[in-house]
């Protein structure tokens, strides 16, 4: 039997932590809560209680951190998985940009309308 300790595979040192998260779904339509129990900047291990169909792309929002980070499935032995925190594109930032932009303008006009009504 080897005794030897596994080798670490990740470039860095995990903190160990209890903190509360919620898995937000591609979407926006669901959400489960979650407990972060290691974290660093590049990934985490959550446990999702028993919950199975956690997506395989989804944000993950840590109040303690105050962040929300976009994160990609690396592995599951329910109810943990791994994940590592996946960088926003500047494509996805300026298309959320300019969504944003768009709802903006659509929201002046409706209180515009509104307005005249009264």
């Amino acid at each position: 039997m080897n005794t030897a300790a596994t080798p670490e595979r990740r470039a860095a040192q995990r903190s160990r932590t209890f903190w509360k998260g919620t898995i937000l779904f591609p979407g926006g339509l669901r959400s489960t809560e979650c407990t972060v129990r290691n974290f660093t900047l590049q990934g985490a291990r959550l446990d999702c209680g028993g919950v199975g169909d956690i997506p395989d792309h989804f944000d993950l929002k840590i109040p303690q951190k105050g962040e929300t980070f976009p994160c990609q499935v690396i592995w599951r032995r329910l109810p943990e998985i791994g994940v590592a925190f996946v960088a926003v594109t500047a494509t996805a930032a300026d298309s959320l940009t300019e969504k944003l932009r768009l709802l903006e303008l659509q929201n002046r006009k409706l209180l515009r309308r509104l307005n005249e009504q009264d």
